[in-house]
C-alpha cells in the first residue's frame, strides 16, 4: 500500500506540472530517527528469521520502540500536513501495538489458513497476532482487505500514513514557490 501511494503521490505532482528534484529539496530534521527505527525492526526480522530468537523476549519492546521513534520523527518535521498526517497513521498503529504487547493484530478471516495456524504459532512473523477476544482495539490492527492484493491487510493507520504520503510527494515535487515581488 505504501508503494501505491508514493506512486500516486508521484503522479499526483506530475499532473500539478512537479519536478522529482524538488523531493530532495524536503528538509528532514531529526532524519537519523528513521534510520534507528529501521535498524530495530530489521534486527528483529533478522533474529526472527534465523531462528536464533536470542532477542525474541525483546521483539515487543523494540518493536514499540521503534513505532515510538517514529512517532517523534514525523512530529519533529513542523507544520508540514502531510507528514503530520504520516504521524498520525503511525501514532494510530502504535496505540494498537501498545495495546497488544508490541504485536500488531491481524484479521486472520482473510488469509490462508495454512498461513492463520503458522502466525497463531508465532512461526509467520515477530511483528503480528491473529485477533482474538483478548485483542484490544481491534478495530485498528490490520483488519481492511484490499481487493487487488490478495493476503494483504491493512490497518487504518496504514490509510492514513498512505494519504500522508500522497500529500508529502505532490507538495514536495513542487518545490518553493516564490512570490514576485512588486515595485
Amino acid at each position: 500500500m505504501l508503494w501505491e501511494a508514493f506512486l500516486a503521490g508521484l503522479i499526483i505532482g506530475w499532473l500539478r506540472n512537479g519536478k522529482i528534484k524538488y523531493l530532495s529539496r524536503i528538509p528532514l530534521p531529526g532524519w537519523p530517527l528513521i534510520l534507528i527505527a529501521v535498524l530495530i525492526q530489521l534486527i528483529i526480522w533478522i533474529d526472527f528469521s534465523i531462528s536464533t530468537y536470542f532477542l525474541a523476549p525483546a521483539y515487543p519492546i523494540l518493536h514499540t520502540f521503534s513505532f515510538a521513534i517514529l512517532v517523534i520523527f514525523f512530529f519533529l518535521q513542523g507544520k508540514n500536513a502531510g507528514f503530520l498526517i504520516v504521524g498520525l497513521g503511525i501514532l494510530l498503529n502504535l496505540l494498537v501495538i501498545t495495546a497488544n504487547h508490541g504485536k500488531m493484530p491481524v484479521d486472520s478471516t482473510h488469509m490462508p489458513a495454512e498461513v492463520a495456524e503458522e502466525l497463531a504459532a508465532g512461526e509467520k512473523s515477530p511483528f503480528h497476532k491473529i485477533i482474538t477476544e483478548e485483542t484490544w482495539l481491534a478495530f485498528l490492527g490490520d483488519v481492511i482487505s484490499l481487493p487487488y492484493k490478495n493476503n494483504q491487510l491493512l490497518s487504518i493507520g496504514d490509510i492514513v500514513i498512505a494519504a500522508g504520503i500522497i500529500i508529502v510527494i505532490q507538495q514536495g515535487m513542487q518545490g518553493k514557490k516564490r512570490k514576485k515581488k512588486w515595485r
